[in-house]
């Protein structure tokens, strides 16, 4: 958290030799109380997503998750993470997608094609209100709805984004800043925006690492195949989401059991 703040930091200190303590001290003042805000939040929503990550196997989903390795027993699918594809396009899985999405996949890469769909982009949508406020027009949100994941995809090829800001800055120009002008050429309180494009990029990024964390425990703990079974299980919207953003099952799990480098893990602390 520490260093998208300092480069924000230096910024306004830029700003304040340039432009003026008269001029540039309210704005100061309104980018910090921002800032603590969308921390803060974020903080919320981190804590939110683990705990939802965490949860325990429902008796529903023990069921499937039984059926499931019936299943793969019987059709010897241990030796590739891909052959559970196979697997997760079997009936009792595609009814459970159903269930929560409200329509019918013929395997589990047609429910992944689909990504986002209707259901993850409501939940995408939630999180992005929570962390920025409720106060942006349909417009200006489909902007950020859009952006929302093309970060999230980023940010499963790059370990830490703070190393990679040139990338990450063009794609705030290409995806956020020129599109949401182009919604609205004088966009208002432009601290506020400043500081939401800013912060907001790289707490998009750290979603990946809730789960990465979570998937990477259980894979650990049960192994590859029962591992990959019960992420699919418990968080099925998220699991094709980020299987979305891989060539195929085998990437998603080489993602997944991918430990950050320590320093990057210092830094987080």
């Amino acid at each position: 958290m520490k260093k998208p703040i300092f480069l924000i930091l230096i910024g306004i200190g830029v700003l304040l030799l340039v432009g003026g303590i008269v001029f540039v001290v309210p704005w100061f003042s309104n980018m910090m109380e921002e800032m603590e805000q969308i921390h803060a939040q974020q903080a919320r929503h981190r804590r939110a997503l683990e705990t939802s990550a965490r949860e325990p196997l429902t008796a529903e989903q023990e069921t499937l998750l039984s059926t499931l390795l019936e299943t793969a027993n019987e059709t010897d699918s241990s030796q590739s993470p891909n052959n559970l594809e196979g697997i997760l396009s079997s009936e009792p899985y595609l009814t459970y997608l159903k269930t929560r999405e409200g329509q019918d996949y013929t395997d589990f890469l047609a429910y992944v094609d689909a990504m986002p769909t209707e259901n993850m982009k409501t939940v995408a949508l939630s999180r992005i209100e929570a962390m920025l406020g409720e106060d942006k027009s349909d417009e200006a949100l489909e902007v950020w709805l859009n952006y929302y994941f093309v970060v999230r995809e980023w940010g499963t090829t790059v370990q830490e984004p703070l190393d990679n800001m040139k990338e990450l800055n063009e794609l705030q120009q290409t995806h956020l800043i020129e599109p949401l002008l182009e919604k609205n050429s004088e966009i208002s309180g432009l601290s506020v925006q400043i500081v939401q494009i800013g912060m907001s990029s790289i707490f998009m990024t750290e979603d990946n690492d809730v789960f990465q964390e979570v998937w990477r425990e259980r894979l650990e703990q049960y192994g590859e195949q029962e591992g990959l079974l019960r992420c699919a299980v418990v968080s099925p919207v998220e699991f094709a989401l980020m299987r979305s953003f891989f060539a195929d099952m085998a990437a998603l799990q080489e993602w997944i059991v991918t430990r950050p480098e320590p320093e990057a893990q210092e830094s987080d602390q």
